[in-house]
């Protein structure tokens, strides 16, 4: 499959809290995607890069910006391995009402992309 061809993956897991963990998790859930062909989409890795979490309307902005771009998705992954979020919940209720296939993680892998 090409890169062209790959099946975009919104990639949903928490943020808030232990944010380093949480970005790390991240992270291994996007190499987890490439590593799979897919090309993963994870909105709180861009978004909080400028736009302040700590602001209930940047962070409302935020979550409601990779919402639509949920919709140009293929599928969602979700993971709830540490928990389930508010943020999370949200993307998660969303991917259901737009009838996107959910793919529920419990475990992250640790890979290097090569």
């Amino acid at each position: 499959m090409s890169r062209r061809e790959a099946k975009r993956v919104f990639i949903c897991s928490k943020y808030a809290g232990d944010i380093e963990h949480n970005v790390e998790v991240t992270q291994a859930l996007c190499r987890m995607a490439i590593k799979a062909g897919h090309a993963p989409f994870a909105p709180h890795l861009l978004y909080t890069q400028f736009l302040d979490e700590d602001d209930q309307c940047e962070r409302n902005l935020g979550i409601s910006l990779g919402l639509q771009f949920m919709e140009a998705c293929d599928e969602v992954w979700a993971y709830v391995g540490e928990g389930v979020s508010e943020g999370l919940r949200r993307e998660m209720k969303q991917a259901r009402c737009l009838g996107k296939p959910v793919v529920i993680l419990r475990e992250v892998q640790s890979c290097a992309l090569t």
